[in-house]
């Protein structure tokens, strides 16, 4: 599978009389930067902050690179991270006839969708020391795992036609199938499971540099 990694742009930028951070909800976040490089803080000691905050909050190390080499190496054990999990009802209907006698199957699913990041794939931060701004490298969101947690059968049989063991197991193996192809298909999900990995790295940011999120000041 082709991996394309997503740019999320960081920068900390001090303005007259205001520290504020702003935020593209585009391919990108820009987050406070400019303030703490102009504080007199090495662009390493402010990555490692940032890392510090991460891993508080994500139990992970992203790697770190200034200049496109790479200055603190990513440690986690984790080969995924999961940023949402969203429960859904999916049905799946199955029907056969045979000389006018129709059977029929119909499936209601609860499952619950976990979304996140790869972390096989290429995940970064590359920092610029000469005008403080951090950028995250991250891959495209994706589903990591579609669990059911409960179903509901209810069946109808003709007078010859009748439902066997095989069939219902077929039906059972589409409904999962069909339950994990929507789950992929949820824009809202994937873009849910970006946001709040922003969130949390805004948070780290944040609290390394010491300025508040918009909307959050007193």
């Amino acid at each position: 599978m082709n991996r394309i990694p997503r740019a999320i742009s960081i920068a900390i930028i001090l303005i007259v009389l205001t520290l504020c951070a702003t935020w593209l909800m585009r391919s990108c976040a820009r987050m406070p930067g400019e303030a703490a490089r102009s504080a007199g803080e090495p662009a390493v000691e402010l990555a490692r902050r940032i890392v510090d905050g991460i891993s508080r909050r994500l139990q992970f190390r992203p790697e770190v690179r200034i200049n496109r080499e790479t200055v603190l190496q990513r440690d986690t054990a984790l080969l995924e991270l999961v940023t949402v999990r969203r429960e859904f009802v999916h049905e799946y209907e199955w029907e056969h006839q045979w000389l006018g006698s129709t059977k029929r199957l119909r499936l209601r699913g609860t499952f619950a969708a976990r979304a996140g990041f790869d972390l096989n794939d290429e995940f970064y931060l590359e920092m610029d020391p000469s005008n403080g701004q951090v950028e995250l490298f991250l891959p495209e969101p994706r589903v990591l795992g579609v669990e059911m947690t409960g179903y509901e059968a209810e069946e109808e049989e003709g007078y010859w036609n009748k439902l066997g063991a095989e069939e219902r197991e077929q039906a059972m193996n589409a409904l999962l199938a069909s339950a994990r192809q929507a789950a992929m298909n949820d824009v809202d999900l994937m873009s849910e499971a970006r946001q709040m990995l922003q969130w949390q790295i805004g948070e780290a940011v944040a609290e390394a540099t010491g300025i508040e999120k918009p909307g959050e000041g007193r």
